[in-house]
């Protein structure tokens, strides 16, 4: 019988397609044509049947799907390290009054790049900090653009500040750079929101369905930690209000078919059934509707996210694991919830390494349990995967190994004194791999990394361009308190005020 011919050969490694089954191929691999995966196999079958223009050479490399990062946040990417536990960092000021959208572009780049070196083929990010940076649509349309060239996927999340809790200063206002002169404007709610709307117009479903916009308002339901942090006492006269915005948000989300992405914590579920509604709050909420953090829900809180069927972006990196308890996952998976891990990256104190979250995600279950027995290394390594797909509304596409689907393909490199020998590869990849190992990675079939040589864009001059416009924007802010380096700094056992 006579070969096919297709595009792309991947042979040799140990193959986990993530699939239903739990396949793992050992000496597996993939056949390719165009964008899509055409057979998954042993190898010396493979080469029975198929023919390729290209073949890769994946012997000793751990064959996986493109990791899927649920959550992070663009602009992250150029104030790394400049983080102080009582001083905070300076993303708020920076990023609404001393950047350009050439700034948002240099690092929107440099987070696609950093990503794709980490073997991540789909990344959520909020444009800016918390709130979104929507007082023009210029600077999503930037995030998009440098998405777009990197060549992997993106959901970009836009959406107006929240009205009780904005973190940033009354009346609202950004500056912008026009003319070789800065000028600062005021916006309101409704300037935000009409800038979303241009953004998906713009951009949901561009660059050939890799770019994808969803609505970010930071808070859906309120914050209500009771822990003195972001702290505001709601009133009476707010919950209409709320109300509103939520149903806002969510008949945008309705009429353009995007997600929305919001922040929910402690109390804030709960708050919402109290004051809004059961029946308000579950048309709120919904399987397009991805839950960042989680922290410290209440059973009720995780039977309402359940019941809907909510996407929960988990984050077992960031601060919020201290402030309000780590996120319930075994309750949420119970319950019906789809949940992901995410890196909340890239900054204050993490990178876009995704693989360093999923045993760390792992630990913070067996603190809560008291066992090791509960959330297998399987289904963590499913949570940066097809489970991540599903809570981005993409596992149809991405997220699993299998014919028919995109071939967004990530080949870790377990050729290291870290990763040898070669044991269970499951629980190689889980406690020992890290974004470095990351050999080769491949979007809609094209080689986007290989041998850790990125081909889609020059790596020196996404650097290059990142630290010209770091430093335009470090030269408009006073940075040295969160750079403190005095004897405390070296020899204290706390900080000190």
């Amino acid at each position: 019988m006579a070969k096919v011919s297709v595009d792309t050969l991947v042979l040799g490694g140990t193959l986990l397609p993530m699939n239903r089954a739990g396949t793992i191929l050992k000496d597996g691999g993939l056949a390719i044509t165009g964008d899509r995966i055409t057979d998954v196999d042993y190898c010396h079958r493979l080469r029975k049947k198929y023919t390729a223009e290209r073949t890769i050479d994946a012997r000793r490399t751990a064959i996986i799907p493109g990791l899927v990062d649920t959550y992070g946040h663009a602009g992250h990417g150029l104030i790394r390290g400049l983080y102080h536990p009582i001083h905070g960092w300076p993303a708020g000021h920076l990023y609404w009054h001393a950047t350009t959208d050439r700034w948002w572009y240099a690092e929107a780049q440099l987070a696609a790049t950093e990503r794709l070196s980490f073997g991540v083929t789909t990344g959520a990010s909020i444009i800016g900090s918390t709130p979104a940076r929507t007082d023009s649509p210029i600077f999503a349309i930037r995030n998009a653009e440098a998405y777009s060239k990197v060549g992997i996927r993106a959901v970009l999340g836009v959406g107006p500040p929240d009205q009780f809790i904005p973190h940033i200063p009354t009346p609202w206002s950004g500056t912008h750079f026009e003319g070789g002169q800065w000028f600062e404007r005021t916006f309101t709610h409704e300037d935000a929101v009409a800038n979303s709307v241009e953004v998906i117009k713009k951009w949901h479903r561009g660059a050939n369905g890799r770019i994808k916009i969803a609505l970010a308002p930071a808070y859906l339901f309120g914050r209500h930690t009771n822990r003195g942090r972001f702290a505001y006492e709601y009133k009476p006269e707010d919950i209409p209000v709320m109300v509103e915005r939520g149903e806002e948000m969510r008949e945008l989300a309705d009429l353009y078919g995007v997600q929305i992405h919001t922040h929910i914590f402690a109390g804030s579920v709960e708050f919402a059934l109290e004051n809004f509604g059961e029946e308000t709050v579950d048309g709120l909420l919904g399987p397009d509707v991805v839950v960042a953090h989680g922290n410290g829900l209440s059973s009720r809180e995780v039977e309402a996210l359940g019941r809907n069927q909510c996407g929960v972006a988990t984050a077992p990196s960031t601060a919020e694991n201290v402030w309000y308890g780590y996120p319930p996952i075994m309750g949420l998976l119970e319950a019906g919830a789809n949940v992901s891990i995410s890196t909340d990256g890239s900054a204050p104190r993490f990178s876009f390494d995704i693989f360093k979250d999923i045993h760390r995600a792992m630990w913070h279950q067996w603190m809560i349990h008291g066992t090791q027995t509960v959330l297998p290394v399987g289904k963590a390594l499913r949570m940066v995967t097809i489970d991540a797909a599903r809570v981005l509304g993409m596992s149809d596409e991405v997220g699993s190994l299998e014919p028919g689907k995109k071939a967004d393909v990530t080949l870790v490199n377990l050729d290291k004194p870290h990763l040898s020998p070669e044991t269970f590869v499951p629980n190689l990849l889980a406690y020992y791999a890290n974004g470095n190992d990351v050999d080769t990675v491949m979007v809609d079939g094209v080689i986007l990394m290989e041998k850790r040589e990125i081909l889609s864009i020059d790596r020196e001059k996404v650097m290059k361009l990142a630290r010209e416009e770091a430093e335009n924007a470090f030269d408009r802010v006073d940075l040295e308190k969160y750079k403190e380096a005095d004897h405390n700094f070296w020899h204290g056992i706390h900080y000190e005020e």
